[in-house]
């Protein structure tokens, strides 16, 4: 009787160890749905205030939350994310939430696509997200390459919405390439001005960092000397400028080379949006 005694005591000291630990549960659960409200009523404030004309608003990626039922002995219900879906039972309910949400950021982006704009005299390629722009001019290969991974920011207002645009500002590289070979590459990038100042004086948009040249048809080697235009003599930047500019490439060329970056960039965000979907629901 006495080891039936002690299961006696260990039986009952279990079962209330069992509510203690249901009852911390409940109090976990509660306190975890309240904190994941607040971060979500936190951040779609954030989205009020500072709302884009391209959404890209991923901060919430399951729009219904695990329902909580308080009724059933004070327990919180979560759902268990490693559950399968029913279709195949491949995907887990975050990947089902995930698509969903995918295919109406999809349209959401769809919505606010912009044309990309034609280039008078150049001949546009892209390759994923690299983009190159072809002209000739007199017997001259006039090169200009840009990349938009990462060249997005949304620092430039809408006037009508009042809303921060995205903008992709690439750096770029114009390469003039002569009949015999030898070719002249200048690496430039965006300076942030609108290509205006007070007066009638006009600012360059752009402006060259580097400068480097190399002979035959291979390409840019380590062994090549770049020169920076920070050291350069002002005189020869601008004739280099100016070479630039009769070739084409100035203030009204790097406007519209922005609005194509941004067009192609966005298209590319949509083709990576796609690709999710289509990855998480296979």
């Amino acid at each position: 009787m006495a080891f039936s005694g002690s299961r006696l005591v260990a039986s009952a000291a279990a079962k209330l160890l069992g509510q203690s630990r249901q009852g911390f549960t409940a109090l976990t659960g509660v306190s975890r749905s309240l904190l994941t409200f607040s971060a979500a009523e936190g951040h779609s404030l954030r989205s009020a205030c500072f709302s884009r004309s391209f959404t890209r608003s991923m901060w919430v990626l399951c729009s219904k939350r695990p329902d909580t039922d308080l009724l059933n002995g004070g327990v919180v219900k979560l759902t268990d994310v490693n559950k399968t879906c029913s279709c195949c039972g491949l995907h887990t309910q975050g990947d089902k939430e995930l698509a969903n949400f995918l295919s109406k950021e999809i349209e959401s982006e769809k919505d606010n696509l912009q044309e990309a704009p034609k280039l008078k005299d150049f001949e546009i390629s892209t390759k994923g997200a690299e983009v190159t722009l072809t002209r000739n001019f007199d017997g001259e290969i006039v090169t200009i390459d840009f990349n938009v991974n990462l060249s997005v920011d949304d620092e430039s207002m809408d006037e009508e919405s009042e809303q921060p645009q995205m903008v992709s500002r690439p750096r770029f590289t114009v390469e003039l390439k002569k009949s015999g070979g030898s070719s002249l590459s200048l690496n430039c990038s965006f300076t942030g001005d609108e290509g205006t100042t007070g007066g009638e004086e006009e600012v360059d948009v752009f402006q060259i960092d580097e400068v480097t040249l190399h002979e035959g048809e291979g390409e840019w080697q380590e062994s090549s000397y770049i020169a920076g235009a920070d050291n350069m003599d002002g005189t020869l930047y601008d004739l280099l400028m100016t070479t630039l500019e009769e070739r084409g490439v100035d203030n009204d060329f790097a406007a519209k080379l922005v609005t194509l970056s941004t067009s192609h960039e966005h298209r590319q965000y949509i083709k990576f949006l796609e690709d999710l979907k289509s990855f998480v629901s296979k």
